[in-house]
């Protein structure tokens, strides 16, 4: 008996033993992860499988990486080296993980030990086989089922928060992107300000000097031409910084981007928003919005964990039994063994708990209003921006017609340089004032579209994958 009840103790021992982890070191270098940073390049083989895999219309022998690069090719890259959307997939493996946890069964305990009895006579031996102790705990009111389901839920909202973090990187590559266009034309038009007030400078220090114009013009056309090459080497700062936050937004080091031929095709061209009224696009915002759906799972998770600490009123049986061997007389026990709820019945944690769902159901009504208001804020501000828009387009094309007549008068001779070229510097405002409206209104379309979580330019990303843990691994 005392042999088969050490080598039953020795076999739970070595199961357990056979179904324990190893340690697998894991070094973190801030050197080398830098070093890879620095060494991200946008023609990664890895990342041209990833853009040939979600391009629709593209084969498997197109040009990788693309010749021109835009938001929908730029997106796909920034979903390949993002580190916020690295972090929320990492996140998501630990809520994943947290399931197992919840589902895991309590342990069985085994207790083994000598006995030494004070009362034996001399001619025995005080000491004996020990108790043998074997306690089965035994989960009730479906507790491990609560907590499996709140941990599903978390999962879920988990999962949420990858969608989440890879619309944010869409979004941020396309106010990258229009930063760099804006700023690139900025730059065009300011140059091309300072060619013409440097005309006009001169034009009129010619006249001064023959005595048709006086002093005072000279000193303003000086002036003028000293503002305009203020704006214009201000424009070329800003080069730089757009072409950083391009880089951000991806992922990689702003080198990566050097020599980059940037392409969209319709950004002078906004769609029209006849097609959304304010009941549709609040329909639109309540249904695609990732984050009221990630709150819906956060209050799902709380309901299950106010189940969770209900069940918890009900005690748990620890059923227990033991052996001992004593004055050559086998003992055996069996003895379960309940919590007695006589000082609490776990009134604390329950009120925590509905606390919580009641607060998460706050926070996700707040979240609601706020969804809808941003929504009829965002289309009404849209439409405006369009408004602006058509009105700056329409100053453009009536500046451009007086320019082409001006420029006609001055081959019949009816008009001279100096007025053509001040038709030519107001031009010019007008066009920078077009630049203003048409960056407004794309600012003001993102806004719409971050309401919405949808994308409204034609030939938008529709579907698509994110890169797998293999192909993150390779992001050099």
């Amino acid at each position: 008996m005392r042999s088969g009840l050490v080598k039953f103790g020795a076999l739970l021992l070595a199961c357990g033993l056979a179904a324990c982890a190893s340690y697998q070191p894991g070094r973190l270098e801030p050197a080398q992860s830098a070093r890879h940073f620095a060494q991200r390049s946008l023609s990664n083989p890895h990342l041209c499988r990833y853009l040939q895999s979600n391009i629709s219309g593209r084969s498997n022998g197109a040009l990788c990486p693309p010749s021109g690069w835009d938001l929908t090719s730029l997106t796909l890259a920034g979903f390949f080296y993002s580190p916020d959307l690295a972090v929320a997939q990492a996140n998501l493996a630990v809520v994943k993980a947290g399931i197992i946890t919840a589902g895991q069964r309590p342990n069985p305990s085994l207790g083994l030990g000598p006995q030494y009895s004070a009362s034996l006579a001399p001619a025995f031996t005080p000491w004996a086989i020990g108790a043998a102790e074997l306690n089965f705990p035994i989960e009730t009111a479906g507790k491990r089922s609560y907590r499996l389901a709140q941990a599903r839920a978390l999962a879920e909202g988990a999962a949420l928060g990858v969608g989440e973090a890879a619309w944010n990187v869409r979004q941020a590559v396309r106010s990258a992107l229009m930063t760099e266009l804006v700023s690139q034309r900025q730059l065009e038009l300011a140059q091309a300000y300072q060619a013409a007030s440097a005309r006009i400078a001169l034009l009129i220090q010619q006249r001064a000097a023959a005595g048709e114009i006086a002093a005072p013009a000279v000193d303003f056309a000086l002036t003028n031409l000293a503002t305009s090459r203020l704006k214009t080497t201000q424009a070329q700062t800003r080069i730089p910084a757009a072409r950083n936050q391009l880089a951000a937004a991806i992922g990689v080091p702003a080198q990566a981007l050097r020599g980059l031929s940037l392409a969209w095709p319709d950004f002078d061209h906004p769609p029209d928003p006849s097609a959304l009224d304010e009941a549709r696009v609040r329909r639109l915002a309540l249904q695609n919005s990732l984050e009221l759906r990630r709150l819906l799972t956060q209050y799902a998770a709380a309901d299950d964990a106010l189940k969770l600490e209900i069940a918890r009123q009900y005690p748990d049986i620890n059923l227990g039994g033991g052996y001992s061997w004593e004055g050559n007389e086998n003992i055996f026990e069996l003895l379960p063994v309940i919590t007695l709820p006589v000082m609490n019945q776990n009134q604390g944690p329950i009120a925590q708990a509905r606390a919580r769902r009641a607060q998460a159901a706050s926070v996700f009504i707040a979240a609601q209003a706020h969804v809808i208001a941003q929504a009829n804020a965002a289309l009404s501000n849209y439409r405006g921006a369009l408004e602006v828009l058509e009105q700056a387009t329409r100053a453009v094309t009536f500046a451009q017609q007086r320019l082409a007549g001006m420029r006609r008068a001055v081959e019949l001779g009816d008009t001279d340089k100096l007025t053509l070229a001040a038709a030519e510097l107001d031009t010019l405002q007008v066009r920078q004032s077009e630049l203003s409206a048409l960056s407004g209104a794309q600012s003001a379309l993102g806004a719409l579209e971050d309401a919405m979580q949808r994308p409204l330019e034609p030939g938008a990303l529709g579907s698509f994958t994110l890169p797998r843990h293999e192909e993150t691994e390779q992001r050099l």
